[in-house]
């Protein structure tokens, strides 16, 4: 074995004594090397040696354990070959089994066992696996909210929260909100006092939103786009200046603009109320430009105007109402909050109950009553923290980066107040903040401490390790290019800065191709980027480049010089394995290329993996036709169709088992498998599912019959996996057949494939990009890029931050509408920040993962579009706000490949792969008919001349005209859906808040039926909507959520006053005509569609037309023209429609937004203009 000579860094973090000491350790550092290094300097030092086991060493899982523990053997077992007298390192030897290497949760186990008579727990106590843990939770929660509901005057505020935050059609929505905040609050080392913080937070708001945390988090996210716009447009202006022409047409306009963001930026430090002052930001019109002398740099110049005025729109969003509202808003949400937190507490005090009768701890228990014994109220080490701590020469974390608020207390409470604490990691590959993980640990840490040789004795100090010393150059020098630009403070945690950025440490013999980005065109067949069949093309892309890279023997690195590459050397890296693995799978597959899913969605569904749940379920109980018939049809019994419809034929009206059996009394083929299943069923009680799994394996030559398989390796793996499975489902504490049965179902639902045992030489990997953290392959393809990213976490009825606290909505329990407070808005922002941050940190474990070639694929739908957009965005630093304006990881990657400008990405354009044909043998059959072959062949090419009519609808409504995929409360479709939804019954209805889709439709019926005469004042409004529900022509509830200021505003406006005054007017208007195919669709010339619509009123003005279309979107502010631009397309069509019946020409197309009392006059053509009503 090579001796070890370590960096100067690495050399530093291996004899760093006398202090805290964090190791910030990038990619491929060779951060395991160090802890085993550092622990043998300790063990061999020759003045004042120690044990190993005085060391707590906390790995983050049991299988990093276990090599950490092996690799430390490993060394001691080297020392003494080199000096097999040494008595000390004998005894190391020894204890090494002893010493105390393991999770976190390992570690808190053994305390909790220690010291049970302390905390309550039996010495016995079990920790319960999630399903167990599951099912208690739902028991406990039902019985307390069976508490709330029965006495509801004992818990003030509950009945607020469930008619607000809780409504619905039951309690679930409000179970799930309990289930959610629970889980969150467990990242509180004492839940409860988080709990009573939020309360006071709630009720005391001041009276300047600015002064809030949440105005704070706002007004500063508003002061990082004020000043980069302002500075954009700087640029912008100093770009034109050198053009005279341009330079006198836009600067006046863009000048003034920039002058306004200056303004607003000075503002945000005065108040929220003084910042909104400046709102709305201006845009005067540019001037006009005949021949531009350069068309390039105006066309600039205007598009980043026109991206400046989208983001100040967004300013207007943010900055909505006044802080009066916003606060007073806030308040009126503080009784349901309260009491949301307090149903909460007390759900977690029964489930605790329930644990404790029944003697089990989950793994948030280990950590909270371990936190709770070494603590003090005040946070400070308790006694038996300060004497635990006193047993340890030194604790060593790995993977600091990714522990929790309540790990890091416990490791601060025994560590002397950190003096003796190790801690390794990489804020840069913290991707598990759904566990819990608090990357800002790190950072704070990371930011605090000095430098190695700058800090002073007893001072924690930081170290950098730097080199990476498993990849080549041309693979850093792309991470670096990308992370340079992209990676911040403001978005990952941490500044990519010289410090952080990847040197390359590793030898490798000559030069290899630069990391590829391949931007695959979708044809416009396809969809969207989101849609299935983009998937399956990328698929088929990277299986083809895959048999190319075979084909062409492609060299990697080997033990002895280079070698050919290998199927093995190949890992696919995906954001979601378990759901699209399986497509990834089946274009390997398609090309004849062997595939080990570790993640590709093929375990569960494999021959032999399901033939051994269906045998399993069998045993359990035969009188299961499909699993029986599964069974008898596998290669394991070989029965035929013809033997199982004669099987049938023997008993017609009874279960298929009962007719096997009747067939089995003439039939030995039969008869032998029910002796068979009959054997196997009277030894299953008393066989353990790994004894009952490995039995079935050897009597029935499963491994053998697989061996004989296409892919005989992997799925003789999969079989030694499912044996490992069952041994796993035993050591939970379950027993039984049928509870085995069950369990595996369930990992199948869940899409949670268990690792392939496959030799890594013979095949292919699929993984998630978590799957791969602390893996390295060869060469490595990082595909689906263009997913979007997921922002759910911004959608649940509360939003829960464990600094910001909770963002709730505002519901007006008289009309039953809910709106964002601006603590939600808060909460929402900072939420999908770390969502993004959390994002840019996946991408960088993924482009780390290779050693030698990277190849990275996303989809996009017009790449010469998407490219030109994204050059007008590109800065050298790219900011965190355009940044954060990302959809998807490949918008970063194309954003660095555009930025690199090719030195160390290359990025084109692909093609998306055919499917793999099916190989024909080189030779023709003897005897063949060569004129029957040309004949064969053109029939077999034929191709339907009206291809484009195909997938053309019969009929289309108006409606479905629009810009976007979105629900409209006046949708009206003739055409019966395939899968209808029913309407809820009234009953099911009353505590529920009306839908848009219900205000839509309540207002609609009543600016239908209404006397318009009668619409002088709110009062005449709300006799004419009582008059419509007496005389039925609404419902009560649908009075309820009609608006009558709102419908008082349309007749206040100008456009309403023109109702009024007209003297032909049209209300509801149905119409159906048939309309060529290509007016509509822009395809299928000679074809025609039946176009069906309703005009909510038409009114006559001079001989012409005037469309009038309601809309009761909650749309506000600048949103108001956004959303009018997705209706321009129904109101086109509407006017085309109504000339050809009316003969009359439309003349103007309105959309009247109700909720915002403003009217947006849509172009016939191309333009727009606006009255403020």
């Amino acid at each position: 074995m090579a001796e070890f000579k370590p960096t100067a860094s690495q050399a530093a973090a291996i004899s760093a004594r006398g202090s805290a000491v964090l190791v910030s350790a990038g990619a491929g550092s060779g951060k395991t090397r160090v802890l085993t290094e550092r622990l043998m300097g300790y063990i061999t030092d020759a003045e004042h040696p120690v044990d190993i086991d005085s060391f707590l060493i906390i790995t983050f899982t049991r299988a990093a354990a276990g090599e950490l523990r092996g690799r430390i053997m490993d060394e001691i077992a080297n020392a003494l070959a080199a000096d097999p007298a040494n008595k000390r390192l004998r005894r190391q030897s020894a204890l090494c089994q002893k010493a105390q290497i393991g999770t976190i949760h390992s570690f808190c186990a053994a305390l909790l066992r220690e010291h049970c008579h302390a905390c309550g727990l039996p010495p016995q106590f079990k920790i319960a696996d999630d399903d167990r843990i599951a099912v208690m939770k739902s028991a406990a929660l039902e019985r307390v909210l069976d508490r709330y509901y029965e006495n509801v005057d004992a818990h003030p505020g509950f009945a607020l929260l469930a008619d607000t935050v809780g409504a619905g059609r039951d309690d679930r929505r409000l179970g799930t909100l309990v289930l959610t905040l629970h889980d969150k609050m467990q990242c509180h080392a004492r839940p409860e006092q988080w709990a009573a913080e939020q309360v006071a937070l709630l009720g005391e708001t001041g009276d300047d939103a600015a002064q809030t945390p949440w105005g704070r988090e706002i007004i500063g996210r508003v002061k990082s786009m004020a000043d980069y716009w302002a500075a954009e447009l700087e640029r912008v202006l100093q770009a034109i200046s050198a053009q005279e022409k341009i330079a006198a047409a836009y600067t006046d306009s863009i000048a003034a603009t920039a002058d306004q963001l200056r303004e607003l930026r000075r503002c945000l430090d005065l108040g929220w109320d003084r910042a909104r002052a400046c709102l709305p930001i201006t845009y005067p019109a540019l001037g006009r430009l005949a021949k531009s002398p350069d068309p390039a740099l105006s066309e600039l110049a205007k598009n980043r105007r026109t991206a400046c005025k989208k983001a100040t729109e967004k300013i207007e969003d943010m900055l909505y109402s006044d802080s009066e509202k916003l606060l007073s808003e806030l308040r009126l949400t503080t009784p349901a909050m309260t009491a949301l937190l307090a149903l909460t507490l007390d759900f977690a005090g029964e489930l605790t109950k329930d644990k404790r009768r029944a003697g089990l701890v989950d793994y948030g228990d280990l950590e909270h009553i371990s936190v709770r014994l070494l603590t003090n109220e005040d946070g400070s080490p308790s006694a038996l923290a300060r004497q635990l701590g006193g047993r340890f020469t030194e604790i060593m974390v790995d993977e600091y980066q990714d522990v929790s608020r309540v790990q890091d207390e416990i490791f601060r409470a025994i560590s002397r107040d950190g003096k003796n604490l190790f801690m390794v990691g990489d804020v840069k590959q913290s991707i598990y903040r759904f566990r819990l993980a608090d990357p800002g640990i790190f950072t704070e840490k990371y930011l605090s401490y000095a430098d190695c040789d700058a800090a002073a004795p007893g001072e924690p100090r930081r170290i950098m390790l730097r080199e990476n010393f498993r990849s080549r150059s041309e693979v850093l020098d792309a991470a670096n290019a990308v992370f340079g630009l992209c990676m911040s403070r403001e978005l990952g945690d941490i500044d990519y800065d010289e410090a952080a950025a990847l040197k390359c440490g590793a030898s490798y013999e000559g030069e290899a191709p630069k990391p590829e980005l391949r931007l695959i065109e979708l044809p416009r067949s396809c969809g969207d980027e989101d849609s299935p069949d983009k998937t399956e093309l990328e698929a088929q892309y990277v299986a083809a480049r895959i048999r190319e890279l075979i084909d062409v023997r492609t060299e990697v690195s080997g033990r002895g010089g280079m070698r050919p590459l290998e199927y093995g050397d190949i890992a696919i890296l995906l954001r979601s394995a378990n759901s699209i693995g399986g497509v990834y799978r089946n274009a390997l597959v398609q090309q004849g290329i062997p595939v080990a899913s570790v993640q590709g969605g093929g375990f569960f569904t494999s021959i032999e993996i399901s033939t051994m749940m269906s045998l399993l379920a069998v045993i359990d109980n035969p009188y299961q036709d499909i699993p029986l018939i599964a069974v008898l049809r596998s290669p394991v019994f070989g029965f035929t169709a013809d033997e199982l419809s004669a099987i049938r034929a023997s008993g017609k009206r009874c279960d298929f088992y009962t007719a096997l059996c009747a067939a089995a009394e003439t039939d030995e083929k039969c008869a032998g498998f029910v002796r068979t299943l009959a054997g196997f069923r009277a030894e299953a009680p008393d066989m353990s599912a790994a004894e009952l799994t490995w039995r079935l394996c050897g009597e029935l030559d499963m491994l053998a019959i697989c061996s004989a398989m296409t892919d005989g390796e992997q799925r003789r793996a999969n079989l030694l996996e499912l044996v490992e499975l069952s041994e796993r489902f035993e050591s939970s504490g379950y027993r039984g057949l049928h509870r085995f049965v069950l369990w595996l179902r369930r990992l199948a639902e869940k899409g949670q494939e268990p690792a392939s045992g496959a030799a890594s030489a013979s095949a292919v990997q699929i993984m998630s990009i978590h799957k791969s953290k602390g893996l390295e392959f060869p060469v490595v393809f990082l595909c689906d890029t263009a997913r979007r990213f997921n922002k759910r976490d911004s959608q649940d009825s509360v939003l829960v931050h464990p600094q910001l606290g909770l963002g709730p909505k505002l519901t007006d329990t008289k009309r039953r509408i809910e709106y964002p407070t601006l603590a939600r808005h808060a909460i929402r922002l900072r939420l999908e920040r770390e969502t993004l941050s959390e994002e840019l940190r996946l991408l960088y474990v993924a482009l780390t993962r290779p050693k030698e070639r990277l190849i990275v694929t996303g989809v996009v739908k017009d790449a010469e579009k998407t490219l030109a957009k994204a050059r007008e965005a590109v800065t050298t630093p790219m900011v965190p706000e355009v940044l954060a304006s990302a959809q998807s990881m490949l918008d970063w990657l194309i954003y660095s490949a555009i930025a690199d400008g090719g030195r160390h990405i290359a990025m084109e354009t692909a093609e998306p792969a055919a499917a793999a044909p099916v190989r024909a043998a080189d030779t023709p059959v003897e005897g063949s008919d060569e004129g029957m072959i040309a004949e064969l062949e053109r029939k077999l090419s034929f191709e339907y001349p009206y291809a484009d009519a195909v997938h053309l609808p019969s009929k289309v409504t108006a409606t479905e005209l629009k810009g976007r995929d979105a629900a409209d409360e006046d949708a009206q479709s003739v055409a019966p859906k395939p899968a209808p939804s029913f309407r809820t019954p009234d009953f099911g209805r009353v505590n529920r808040p009306a839908t848009g889709a219900e205000r839509g439709v309540a207002t609609h019926l009543v600016l239908q039926y209404m006397d318009f005469s009668k619409t002088g004042s709110i009062a005449e409004i709300n006799h004419e909507i009582a008059r419509l529900e007496e005389e039925k022509f609404i419902t009560a509830r649908e009075a309820e959520a009609v608006d009558a200021e709102a419908i008082d505003g349309l007749f206040r406006s100008p456009l309403g006053r023109r109702m009024l005054a007209a003297k032909n007017m049209r209300r509801e208007f149905k119409f159906s005509l048939l309309v060529g195919a290509d007016e509509v669709f822009g395809a299928a010339a000679g074809e025609q569609v039946l176009l069906q619509g309703v005009v909510d009123c038409c009114i006559e003005e001079d001989g012409e037309l005037v469309i009038i279309d309601y809309k009761t979107d909650r749309v506000r502010g600048a949103a108001v023209e956004r959303r009018a631009e997705t209706y321009a397309g129904q109101l086109r069509a509407y006017a085309a429609a109504m000339e050809r019946i009316t003969g009359k020409p439309v003349r103007e197309c309105a959309l009247y937004f109700l909720a915002a009392g403003r009217t947006v006059t849509v172009p016939l053509k191309t333009r727009k203009s606006e009255e403020n009503s």
